[in-house]
Protein backbone atom coordinates (compact mmCIF):
# COMPACT_ATOMS: atom_id res chain seq x y z
CA UNK A 1 0.00 0.00 0.00
CA UNK A 2 1.57 3.30 -1.15
CA UNK A 3 1.67 6.28 1.17
CA UNK A 4 0.93 9.90 0.20
CA UNK A 5 3.85 11.96 -1.06
CA UNK A 6 5.67 13.93 1.67
CA UNK A 7 4.61 17.26 0.12
CA UNK A 8 0.95 16.24 0.15
CA UNK A 9 1.25 15.10 3.76
CA UNK A 10 2.70 18.51 4.70
CA UNK A 11 -0.15 20.28 2.89
CA UNK A 12 -2.72 18.17 4.74
CA UNK A 13 -1.08 18.94 8.08
CA UNK A 14 -0.96 22.65 7.23
CA UNK A 15 -4.61 22.61 6.21
CA UNK A 16 -5.49 20.87 9.46
CA UNK A 17 -3.60 23.48 11.45
CA UNK A 18 -5.34 26.32 9.61
CA UNK A 19 -8.72 24.64 10.11
CA UNK A 20 -8.06 24.17 13.81
CA UNK A 21 -6.95 27.81 14.12
CA UNK A 22 -10.05 28.98 12.29
CA UNK A 23 -12.30 26.91 14.54
CA UNK A 24 -10.49 28.24 17.61
CA UNK A 25 -10.97 31.83 16.44
CA UNK A 26 -14.61 31.17 15.70
CA UNK A 27 -15.11 29.65 19.15
CA UNK A 28 -13.40 32.63 20.82
CA UNK A 29 -15.53 35.08 18.80
CA UNK A 30 -18.70 33.22 19.76
CA UNK A 31 -17.74 33.26 23.45
CA UNK A 32 -16.90 36.97 23.32
CA UNK A 33 -20.18 37.72 21.56
CA UNK A 34 -22.11 35.66 24.13
CA UNK A 35 -20.37 37.49 26.98
CA UNK A 36 -20.99 40.86 25.32
CA UNK A 37 -24.68 40.10 24.88
CA UNK A 38 -24.91 39.01 28.50
CA UNK A 39 -23.22 42.23 29.66
CA UNK A 40 -25.45 44.28 27.37
CA UNK A 41 -28.59 42.61 28.73
CA UNK A 42 -27.43 43.22 32.31
CA UNK A 43 -26.66 46.87 31.54
CA UNK A 44 -30.12 47.28 30.03
CA UNK A 45 -31.71 45.72 33.12
CA UNK A 46 -29.77 48.13 35.33
CA UNK A 47 -30.86 51.09 33.19
CA UNK A 48 -34.49 49.99 33.41
CA UNK A 49 -34.21 49.57 37.19
CA UNK A 50 -32.69 53.04 37.47
CA UNK A 51 -35.40 54.50 35.23
CA UNK A 52 -38.08 52.82 37.34
CA UNK A 53 -36.50 54.24 40.49
CA UNK A 54 -36.39 57.72 38.99
CA UNK A 55 -40.00 57.41 37.87
CA UNK A 56 -41.00 56.37 41.38
CA UNK A 57 -39.29 59.47 42.77
CA UNK A 58 -41.07 61.64 40.22
CA UNK A 59 -44.41 60.06 41.07
CA UNK A 60 -43.78 60.64 44.76
CA UNK A 61 -42.96 64.28 44.07
CA UNK A 62 -46.13 64.62 41.97
CA UNK A 63 -48.18 63.23 44.84
CA UNK A 64 -46.56 65.66 47.26
CA UNK A 65 -47.28 68.63 44.97
CA UNK A 66 -50.85 67.44 44.46
CA UNK A 67 -51.35 67.11 48.21
CA UNK A 68 -49.92 70.59 48.83
CA UNK A 69 -52.11 72.09 46.12
CA UNK A 70 -55.22 70.42 47.48
CA UNK A 71 -54.55 71.25 51.12
CA UNK A 72 -53.09 74.75 50.75
CA UNK A 73 -54.49 76.32 47.59
CA UNK A 74 -57.78 74.49 48.02
CA UNK A 75 -58.24 75.96 51.50
CA UNK A 76 -57.42 79.47 50.28
CA UNK A 77 -59.96 79.21 47.45
CA UNK A 78 -62.58 77.89 49.86
CA UNK A 79 -61.91 80.73 52.31
CA UNK A 80 -62.04 83.27 49.48
CA UNK A 81 -65.44 81.96 48.41
CA UNK A 82 -66.77 82.14 51.97
CA UNK A 83 -65.47 85.68 52.43
CA UNK A 84 -67.09 86.71 49.16
CA UNK A 85 -70.42 85.21 50.24
CA UNK A 86 -70.22 87.12 53.53
CA UNK A 87 -69.38 90.36 51.72
CA UNK A 88 -72.33 89.88 49.33
CA UNK A 89 -74.67 89.25 52.24
CA UNK A 90 -73.51 92.43 53.99
CA UNK A 91 -73.57 94.58 50.84
CA UNK A 92 -76.37 93.44 48.45
CA UNK A 93 -75.37 96.14 45.95
CA UNK A 94 -72.21 94.12 45.24
CA UNK A 95 -74.18 91.03 44.28
CA UNK A 96 -73.58 91.28 40.50
CA UNK A 97 -69.79 91.85 40.55
CA UNK A 98 -69.50 89.36 43.39
CA UNK A 99 -71.26 86.78 41.24
CA UNK A 100 -68.64 87.23 38.52
CA UNK A 101 -65.87 86.87 41.09
CA UNK A 102 -67.52 83.73 42.45
CA UNK A 103 -67.61 82.27 38.92
CA UNK A 104 -63.87 82.90 38.65
CA UNK A 105 -63.25 81.27 42.02
CA UNK A 106 -65.28 78.21 40.97
CA UNK A 107 -63.37 78.03 37.69
CA UNK A 108 -60.03 78.23 39.55
CA UNK A 109 -61.21 75.51 41.94
CA UNK A 110 -62.18 73.20 39.08
CA UNK A 111 -58.85 73.88 37.35
CA UNK A 112 -56.99 73.11 40.60
CA UNK A 113 -58.90 69.86 41.00
CA UNK A 114 -58.08 68.90 37.40
CA UNK A 115 -54.38 69.57 38.04
CA UNK A 116 -54.43 67.54 41.25
CA UNK A 117 -56.24 64.73 39.42
CA UNK A 118 -53.60 64.69 36.66
CA UNK A 119 -50.70 64.86 39.10
CA UNK A 120 -51.99 61.86 41.03
CA UNK A 121 -53.15 59.93 37.94
CA UNK A 122 -56.06 58.61 39.97
CA UNK A 123 -57.84 57.73 36.73
CA UNK A 124 -55.52 54.72 36.41
CA UNK A 125 -57.27 53.11 39.35
CA UNK A 126 -60.06 52.24 36.90
CA UNK A 127 -57.64 50.79 34.33
CA UNK A 128 -55.67 52.14 31.41
CA UNK A 129 -58.56 52.17 28.92
CA UNK A 130 -60.78 54.20 31.23
CA UNK A 131 -57.90 56.57 32.09
CA UNK A 132 -57.07 57.20 28.43
CA UNK A 133 -60.69 57.83 27.54
CA UNK A 134 -61.12 60.21 30.48
CA UNK A 135 -57.97 62.07 29.47
CA UNK A 136 -59.24 62.46 25.90
CA UNK A 137 -62.70 63.57 27.05
CA UNK A 138 -61.22 66.13 29.42
CA UNK A 139 -58.86 67.39 26.72
CA UNK A 140 -61.75 67.91 24.28
CA UNK A 141 -63.93 69.57 26.90
CA UNK A 142 -61.30 72.03 28.12
CA UNK A 143 -59.61 72.82 24.79
CA UNK A 144 -62.55 72.63 22.40
CA UNK A 145 -60.45 70.44 20.08
CA UNK A 146 -62.14 67.32 18.71
CA UNK A 147 -60.23 64.22 19.77
CA UNK A 148 -60.95 60.56 19.05
CA UNK A 149 -59.41 57.32 20.27
CA UNK A 150 -58.48 54.62 17.78
CA UNK A 151 -57.33 51.62 19.80
CA UNK A 152 -57.36 47.89 19.39
CA UNK A 153 -58.93 45.95 22.29
CA UNK A 154 -55.69 43.99 22.74
CA UNK A 155 -53.83 47.22 23.50
CA UNK A 156 -55.58 47.38 26.86
CA UNK A 157 -55.25 43.66 27.62
CA UNK A 158 -53.58 42.53 30.83
CA UNK A 159 -49.89 41.83 30.63
CA UNK A 160 -48.86 44.90 28.64
CA UNK A 161 -46.27 45.93 31.17
CA UNK A 162 -48.14 46.38 34.43
CA UNK A 163 -48.74 49.56 36.36
CA UNK A 164 -45.40 51.06 35.28
CA UNK A 165 -46.29 50.89 31.60
CA UNK A 166 -49.81 52.19 32.28
CA UNK A 167 -48.41 55.23 34.09
CA UNK A 168 -45.88 55.84 31.34
CA UNK A 169 -48.51 55.74 28.60
CA UNK A 170 -50.82 57.99 30.61
CA UNK A 171 -48.08 60.56 31.22
CA UNK A 172 -46.75 60.73 27.66
CA UNK A 173 -50.31 61.02 26.33
CA UNK A 174 -50.98 63.79 28.85
CA UNK A 175 -47.86 65.69 27.79
CA UNK A 176 -48.56 65.14 24.09
CA UNK A 177 -52.06 66.58 24.39
CA UNK A 178 -50.76 69.49 26.46
CA UNK A 179 -48.24 70.27 23.71
CA UNK A 180 -51.05 70.36 21.16
CA UNK A 181 -53.02 72.86 23.23
CA UNK A 182 -49.98 75.10 23.68
CA UNK A 183 -48.50 75.03 20.20
CA UNK A 184 -50.40 73.14 17.49
CA UNK A 185 -53.42 75.39 16.79
CA UNK A 186 -55.18 72.18 15.78
CA UNK A 187 -58.88 71.46 15.35
CA UNK A 188 -58.66 67.64 15.34
CA UNK A 189 -56.57 65.07 17.16
CA UNK A 190 -56.42 61.30 16.81
CA UNK A 191 -54.89 59.06 19.48
CA UNK A 192 -53.93 55.57 18.34
CA UNK A 193 -52.86 52.66 20.53
CA UNK A 194 -51.69 49.41 18.94
CA UNK A 195 -50.21 46.29 20.47
CA UNK A 196 -47.94 43.93 18.56
CA UNK A 197 -46.19 40.77 19.69
CA UNK A 198 -43.32 42.47 21.50
CA UNK A 199 -44.20 46.16 21.44
CA UNK A 200 -46.88 48.68 22.26
CA UNK A 201 -47.21 51.81 20.12
CA UNK A 202 -48.90 55.10 20.98
CA UNK A 203 -49.50 57.66 18.22
CA UNK A 204 -50.83 61.18 18.76
CA UNK A 205 -51.64 62.96 15.49
CA UNK A 206 -52.99 66.49 15.00
CA UNK A 207 -53.90 68.67 12.01
CA UNK A 208 -52.23 71.80 13.35
CA UNK A 209 -49.54 74.13 12.10
CA UNK A 210 -46.78 71.55 12.36
CA UNK A 211 -43.24 71.88 13.67
CA UNK A 212 -40.18 73.62 12.24
CA UNK A 213 -38.06 71.13 10.32
CA UNK A 214 -35.19 71.54 12.80
CA UNK A 215 -37.40 70.11 15.53
CA UNK A 216 -37.95 66.82 13.66
CA UNK A 217 -34.44 66.03 12.43
CA UNK A 218 -32.44 66.19 15.63
CA UNK A 219 -32.53 69.95 16.06
CA UNK A 220 -33.64 71.92 19.07
CA UNK A 221 -36.90 70.65 20.55
CA UNK A 222 -39.24 72.25 23.02
CA UNK A 223 -39.32 71.26 26.65
CA UNK A 224 -42.45 69.15 26.15
CA UNK A 225 -40.97 67.05 23.35
CA UNK A 226 -37.70 66.63 25.26
CA UNK A 227 -39.63 65.42 28.30
CA UNK A 228 -41.54 62.88 26.23
CA UNK A 229 -38.36 61.69 24.51
CA UNK A 230 -36.66 61.26 27.89
CA UNK A 231 -39.53 59.22 29.32
CA UNK A 232 -39.61 56.98 26.26
CA UNK A 233 -35.84 56.48 26.24
CA UNK A 234 -35.79 55.59 29.94
CA UNK A 235 -38.31 52.84 29.22
CA UNK A 236 -36.13 51.45 26.43
CA UNK A 237 -38.56 52.67 23.77
CA UNK A 238 -38.37 54.66 20.56
CA UNK A 239 -39.74 58.15 19.91
CA UNK A 240 -40.40 59.45 16.38
CA UNK A 241 -41.70 62.83 15.24
CA UNK A 242 -43.21 63.32 11.78
CA UNK A 243 -44.21 66.87 10.91
CA UNK A 244 -44.23 69.48 8.19
CA UNK A 245 -45.03 73.16 8.63
CA UNK A 246 -48.74 73.62 8.00
CA UNK A 247 -49.39 69.86 7.71
CA UNK A 248 -49.80 68.77 11.35
CA UNK A 249 -47.66 66.57 13.57
CA UNK A 250 -47.59 62.90 14.45
CA UNK A 251 -45.79 61.65 17.56
CA UNK A 252 -45.16 57.92 17.68
CA UNK A 253 -43.87 56.17 20.81
CA UNK A 254 -43.05 52.45 20.77
CA UNK A 255 -42.33 50.49 23.94
CA UNK A 256 -40.99 46.96 24.34
CA UNK A 257 -43.29 44.61 26.25
CA UNK A 258 -42.78 41.01 27.46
Amino acid sequence: MSSAPPLLQIDMVTAGIFLLAALTCLLLWWRQRRDSLRLLAEARRQILRLAASQQSLRDAERRRIARDLHDDLGQHLLALGLDLATLTHQHPALRQPASRLDDRIQHATRAMHAIVHDLQAEALESGLECAVQQQIDQFSRLSGIACRLDAEPSAFACGNGGDGMDKLLYRVLQESLSNIVRHAQASEVCVGLCRQEHSLSLTVRDNGVGLPQTATVGGRRGHGLRGIAQRVAEAGGRFDVASMPGAGTALTMSFPIP
